[in-house]
């Protein structure tokens, strides 16, 4: 039996020129390395450590009375807002979603409800 192991692209975002980049994206390209894909679980992880630690050290001044009696009761209440959520999903779906041609047919827009007098309904190319 073998085991693939995923290999990621030998060109990174460090090798690329970064002219046709807009300026505000250009702080945040260390983020598509090859090595920050490969390690980016310890960012959130480390994270997680420092709120657990800031919170332990800081609690709160008054909790919920139910918080002095049921450990971890956060953790139970983020579970079940995240599976109401999950479970809700498919409800959701039924009432916010549009049919697939909601939006027409696609292609050209028509030139007899546009107001754009640049729009004669033909195919263009630059």
């Amino acid at each position: 039996m073998s085991v693939e192991i995923e290999t990621l692209p030998e060109a990174d975002a460090e090798t690329k020129p970064h002219d046709d980049i807009h300026p505000a994206a250009k702080p945040f390209l260390f983020l598509g390395s090859i090595k920050t894909r490969r390690n980016f679980i310890w960012i959130p992880l480390v994270g997680m450590i420092i709120c657990i630690i800031l919170g332990w050290f800081h609690p709160q001044k008054h909790p919920l009375p139910y918080e002095e009696y049921i450990p971890g009761s956060w953790a139970i209440w983020g579970f079940l807002a995240y599976s109401t959520i999950v479970l809700s999903a498919n409800t959701l779906f039924k009432f916010l979603g549009r049919d697939e041609d909601y939006y027409g047919e696609g292609g050209l827009p028509d030139p007899e409800v546009s107001t754009d007098p640049m729009i004669t309904g033909e195919a263009h190319h630059d």
